[in-house]
């Protein structure tokens, strides 16, 4: 991971006054020193000799000066260097792999793809992992060396450590230290979540819940779980296992989602259930009446679950994602519909806006959030909130 380097004898405290500076230019783009030193409370000399460490280290630039006439010297402008390391995020599902790789302000530099089977076993699934990091890496152009830290979403449960404690969709997860093992390889930190928890990430800070607080995050498809954001960050639970709604009632809940999806397997997806799919969704569109029936059952269980974390937790907001989003215009007042009957107050309820790309977008911003952490680690300091 890149650092910043201790310069001759320099102290702690001007360590400590590099990160602020860094931190401000990062929030606030390019800036003057006046504009930075308004920023960090700290002087002008102070912060000039900040900016002057951060050029030298790679972390900041000094910009052009415009063309535009001005009288007398225009003041200078400095700018944070998004490309003076990368991050790299990583969605590991049952039927492909995906991988962003990003800059340090999250604009992505190299997306790849990987369609696999789903009957992999944990070896083999790895090595796709592997090399998808290495296709990102070569076609971002972007040296191993630049990677700061991977984010990686994965279906089960995860603790802290970054092991698979539990999973019934990727065969031979179980128990896998999927961080440490990854980590060997990508030589830099890497951290592991639950995909609905990374999902729910991604919703906040690009999608519909942009800003919220507290939020549910339904991930809907052929099987169902919920990332929870409390107080602004992820809430895992003690061992990992916050938001595994799938095991309420699960007969109840196979059979209706068999109705809509088709059964849960590890076979490859077939191509009919999609279409069985959407000639329910149509019908139902066009007011069938058993075509309704299998959608207001879908979410009459839903809303059990929806509804016995709403008045655990009382969320601001829920968000349906998975492969049903598309679908909220017939889910979402029905779902409504039943959990008012059973809650205090039903929370206000939209479909997902990330689309099939919250996993991965949200492992983008945990490995974001690591490679901040770490810089202001380096200064003793405490990481930005």
């Amino acid at each position: 991971m890149a650092k910043i380097q201790p310069a001759g004898g320099q102290s702690l405290l001007r360590l400590i006054n590099s990160v602020a500076v860094l931190s401000a230019l990062r929030e606030a783009g390019p800036a003057t020193l006046s504009d930075l030193a308004a920023r960090t409370g700290l002087s002008r000399p102070t912060v000039e000799a900040a900016v002057d460490d951060l050029v030298e280290q790679g972390w900041a630039e000094e910009l052009q000066a415009g063309a535009e006439r001005r009288v007398g010297r225009p003041a200078r402008r400095y700018a944070f260097r998004a490309d003076s390391g990368y991050v790299l995020g990583l969605d590991v599902g049952a039927h492909r792999v995906l991988g962003v790789l990003a800059d340090l302000n999250g604009r992505q530099v190299h997306t790849h793809e990987t369609r696999v089977d789903p009957q992999l076993d944990a070896e083999s699934r790895l090595s796709v992992v592997r090399k998808m990091a290495t296709r990102c890496l070569s076609g971002g152009g972007v040296p191993r060396s630049r990677l700061m830290a991977a984010g990686v979403g994965t279906p089960g449960v995860v603790a802290r450590d970054g092991t698979v404690t539990l999973s019934t969709v990727l065969p031979g997860w179980v128990r896998l230290p999927l961080a440490r093992r990854l980590g060997r390889s990508l030589s830099c930190p890497v951290l592991v979540d639950n995909d609905a928890n990374l999902a729910a990430l991604a919703e906040r800070s690009h999608g519909v819940a942009r800003d919220v607080d507290d939020l549910i995050y339904l991930l809907i498809g052929r099987r169902m779980g919920a990332g929870l954001i409390l107080g602004g960050r992820v809430h895992q639970g003690f061992g990992g296992a916050a938001g595994e709604i799938g095991l309420l009632d699960p007969k109840k809940w196979e059979h209706c989602r068999e109705l809509l999806l088709g059964p849960a397997t590890t076979e490859p997806t077939v191509e009919h259930d999609h279409q069985v799919t959407e000639r329910i969704l149509t019908a139902a569109r066009g007011g069938d009446a058993d075509a309704l029936g299998i959608v207001d059952e879908f979410c009459a269980v839903l809303a059990q679950h929806a509804a016995a974390m709403t008045l655990t937790v009382d969320p601001e907001m829920i968000v349906l994602g998975g492969g049903l989003a598309s679908a909220g215009d017939l889910l979402l007042p029905r779902l409504e519909r039943h959990m008012d009957r059973v809650c205090l107050r039903t929370p206000r309820l939209a479909a997902s806006t990330v689309g099939q790309e919250a996993v991965v977008l949200g492992a983008v911003r945990l490995a974001l959030h690591a490679a901040d952490e770490a810089l202001q680690q380096q200064a003793g300091a405490p990481a930005p909130t």
